[in-house]
């Protein structure tokens, strides 16, 4: 059924005699007399979909409109309009809309949006209670790379070796064997996600921060896991893994006080000129 729905409406896309065209644009569909064209559609899809997905896609998207097309008729002709203050409520938004895009703009001229680290750390230093971990994260290198890979034993002498990481040639070993190879000193992931990085038969959970390395081996391939730092669930969580949330709420504190800064000038100055008077 799926494929005759496909079928018919290629057939309906593509016949000229039943399309309108207004500017070189197509009709599509027609409730009363409203009508949708293709490129209020096309604006909407995804360059990744396939013809098949296309064509689904412009069908769901037809029977929606037309639906709240007839919806809206319908309401139009049985509800009183008068009653829902619909142009008091669209002059509200407007106003609103409006108010707000001036404000941007004037937070974009005037506002210093550069967050310095002794910021970062004062804040996070006073509200340390609000960022405790809801989950294990950890800081980790792991490699991946069939049991059939040369120079197993070298590579896992590089990676557990305790006084010295031969980061060097662990790197070059990773470009010419390894099927996965993963090092960020500089990004926390959470367990959860770099649990889903191994096969779910393989069991991590006894690597801590007492046993920081891991050799595992599945059929196929073998895993060695280094573990650079971990915080528990219910740590307080490190400043680097919190501080793009911090940032953000320094930016809007600073964003609230620019505006009130603007408003409070914009009254001042109307009071001076006459322009606001109180009656």
């Amino acid at each position: 059924m799926k494929y005759i729905c496909h079928i018919l409406l290629l057939c309906i896309l593509s016949s000229c005699s039943f399309f309108q065209s207004r500017s070189g644009d197509t009709l599509l569909a027609r409730v009363g007399d409203s009508h949708l064209y293709e490129s209020e559609i096309n604006s909407l899809q995804s360059n990744e979909f396939s013809s098949a997905d296309s064509l689904m896609f412009k069908q769901q998207y037809i029977n929606s409109w037309a639906k709240q097309e007839l919806l809206l008729q319908k309401a139009v002709l049985n509800i009183n309009q008068e009653g829902l203050e619909i142009e008091k409520r669209l002059e509200a938004y407007r106003r609103s809309l409006m108010i707000h895009a001036y404000e941007q703009k004037l937070i974009q001229q005037g506002m210093d949006t550069l967050v310095l680290d002794e910021q970062l750390q004062n804040y996070y230093e006073q509200h340390t209670e609000d960022y405790l971990l809801s989950e294990k994260i950890l800081k980790v290198m792991f490699l991946k790379a069939s049991q059939m890979a040369p120079k197993l034993d070298s590579i896992s002498d590089w990676f557990f070796d305790k006084d010295t990481l031969r980061l060097d040639l662990i790197e070059a070993y990773s470009h010419q064997y390894a099927k996965r190879f993963y090092n960020n000193p500089k990004e926390w992931l959470t367990w959860e996600d770099f649990e889903d990085t191994f096969p779910s038969e393989l069991d991590i959970s006894r690597l801590s921060a007492k046993k920081n390395t891991m050799l595992i081996k599945d059929s196929l391939d073998v895993y060695l896991v280094r573990l650079h730092h971990l915080k528990e669930q219910g740590q307080i969580a490190p400043l680097e893994y919190v501080s793009d949330e911090i940032k953000s709420i320094l930016l809007n504190q600073r964003k609230l006080k620019t505006l009130e800064v603007i408003q409070s000038k914009l009254l001042e100055d109307a009071k001076k000129s006459k322009q606001f008077e109180i009656y």
